[in-house]
């Protein structure tokens, strides 16, 4: 807690005081569009902070989770690899996506390799394996909570995503799922 209250903090002062900006980045694209997403984003905090309360709460006290004779304790390994498996899905397609566009570009394009040779979500899929790794791991109520209601978030702007890449490109790959390679 000490760490992400330091971290936050230094964050803060980078962008307040530290950070150079031009004089029209109050009208750039990438500032006008996240405005819209500012309150979503501080509701979104709140209420991933409960989620995080709730989730240690139980993790800590094994006699609430859900098999409270500390039986989950096998599946640990198996979720920690689920975790990490997901985590480094999400951070190469997130990487992937973010060098689809040179600086200035504001056009979309196809993003290709990785995952997205199979899905048009690969960073969603990866995200949703992630927090099922961590589900299992902890094998705790909240955690299972938090990893379905990520997937039905998730999922439909996944299925959206495809949907717009389907109808906005001809060149479009057919055989690439919306979420689940091979299957959704």
């Amino acid at each position: 807690m000490l760490f992400c209250i330091y971290n936050g903090f230094l964050q803060g002062y980078y962008l307040i005081y530290c950070a150079e900006y031009p004089n029209d980045w109050c009208t750039d694209i990438r500032f006008t569009s996240a405005q819209r997403f500012l309150c979503s984003n501080f509701h979104s905090c709140g209420w991933l902070s409960s989620v995080v309360v709730c989730m240690g709460y139980f993790v800590s006290h094994l006699d609430y989770s859900i098999n409270g004779d500390c039986g989950h304790l096998g599946s640990s390994a198996e979720g920690l690899l689920l975790f990490l498996l997901g985590m480094g899905i999400n951070i190469h397609s997130d990487l992937l996506l973010r060098q689809l566009r040179k600086p200035g570009e504001i056009t979309y394009k196809i993003p290709q390799g990785g995952l997205f040779t199979y899905v048009s979500g690969a960073n969603y899929f990866g995200e949703i394996v992630e927090w099922f790794g961590f589900a299992i791991a902890t094998w705790s109520l909240p955690a299972f909570a938090f990893a379905f209601f990520t997937l039905c978030c998730i999922g439909p702007r996944a299925y959206h995503h495809h949907r717009y890449y389907l109808k906005t490109f001809t060149d479009y790959p057919k055989s690439r799922k919306a979420l689940i390679p091979f299957v959704f």
